[in-house]
């Protein structure tokens, strides 16, 4: 996989109540884990990681996501009939409850692999995926091969990769808009941990935060799926529309957005319309080198209007006093805490 300016990194092992996870170490455990439904943050960055550390990991993650779509248009009779041999060596009555499922995902997924290679015919060859990172206050803008253009916001991982059936995008974390070119043989995927959106042209922007997936379309329409394949839900969204996906695999409901305003950092701009300034501090700590917080949680009930450069975001903080009963003291590690006045 070819990498532009990517920090490397190293998987991370989920702590959970069944006790820490083995870090997978092929694309057939890969693919369980991210497929199992219980894919965590640590997991999301794990993942990432293992495909940036060499490039035939992600060639064989691919190869073996390619082989997964093939085996979901065979017939069902075929399915059932290769997996119908148990595993070799059942998992012991006593196995964590995740660790089981994540094992019989893995075991399902190398069955439907050994039948789908001698039909083999039904995929083919993916260009190799490319990486893209951006810095805290940095924006991109990236042109693909297919036409695409994805503008990234600062603090943004994503990694493309543009295959002969399907373009797809891990959005590991951060914020991108997207233009996509027009393709109906192509479906265009944007993966988010929480969700996927699926569209084949169409101007949408897309931020991944720790737990949540949002999505607003600007014009064309989206899909935006959550949950595992066999029993996914979605939503459908259109011009001037947007919903979240978040952790626990649910759905927010369909709500109108101003998509312009929203997207307004392309331009260098943030805008607020009477935002809580909670909302304010947590959305500009975004583009500040130091963290700015606020001194009680009364303060962020305070409500702020305005339009703010994201490129100057001291200067936010320089004109809050003068809309809000606050002060600002800066502390001399360069840290900001918004005061009472």
């Amino acid at each position: 996989m070819r990498r532009t300016d990517v920090d490397s990194a190293h998987p991370s092992v989920d702590d959970g109540e069944d006790g820490a996870l083995d870090v997978p170490l092929d694309a057939a455990h890969w693919f369980a884990r991210m497929h199992s439904g219980e894919v965590t943050n640590a997991d999301r960055q794990g993942f990432a990681a293992w495909c940036a550390a060499d490039p035939a990991n992600a060639r064989d993650y691919r190869v073996l996501v390619a082989q997964w779509h093939a085996a979901r248009v065979l017939p069902e009779a075929r399915l059932r009939g290769l997996m119908h041999e148990p595993p070799a060596s059942p998992p012991s009555r006593h196995t964590a409850r995740r660790r089981f499922a994540l094992g019989m995902a893995a075991a399902c997924t190398l069955t439907l692999v050994a039948g789908v290679l001698t039909a083999s015919h039904v995929f083919e060859h993916a260009a190799d995926p490319v990486a893209f990172v951006t810095r805290k206050g940095e924006r991109r803008e990236v042109a693909l091969s297919d036409g695409s253009v994805l503008h990234l916001n600062g603090e943004t991982r994503l990694i493309a990769t543009l295959g002969p059936r399907e373009r797809r995008i891990l959005l590991t974390h951060g914020e991108a808009f997207f233009e996509v070119a027009h393709d109906a043989a192509r479906p265009f995927v944007v993966e988010g941990g929480a969700g996927r959106v699926t569209v084949t042209g169409t101007r949408f922007n897309v931020r991944h935060d720790s737990d949540t997936l949002q999505v607003s379309v600007e014009s064309g329409s989206v899909r935006l799926d959550t949950g595992p394949w066999w029993r996914a839900i979605e939503r459908r969204l259109t011009a001037g529309q947007q919903a979240d996906a978040y952790a626990d695999q649910t759905l927010s409901s369909v709500t109108q957005v101003n998509v312009e305003q929203l997207a307004a950092w392309q331009r260098g701009k943030i805008v607020f319309n009477d935002a809580p300034l909670s909302t304010v501090i947590r959305e500009m700590n975004r583009y500040l080198t130091q963290s700015a917080r606020l001194a009680s949680p009364e303060l962020g009930y305070y409500r702020i209007s305005g339009i703010f450069s994201v490129d100057d975001p001291l200067a936010m903080f320089d004109a809050l006093p003068a809309i809000a009963p606050v002060r600002i003291n800066r502390r001399p590690n360069g840290n900001l805490w918004v005061l009472a006045r």
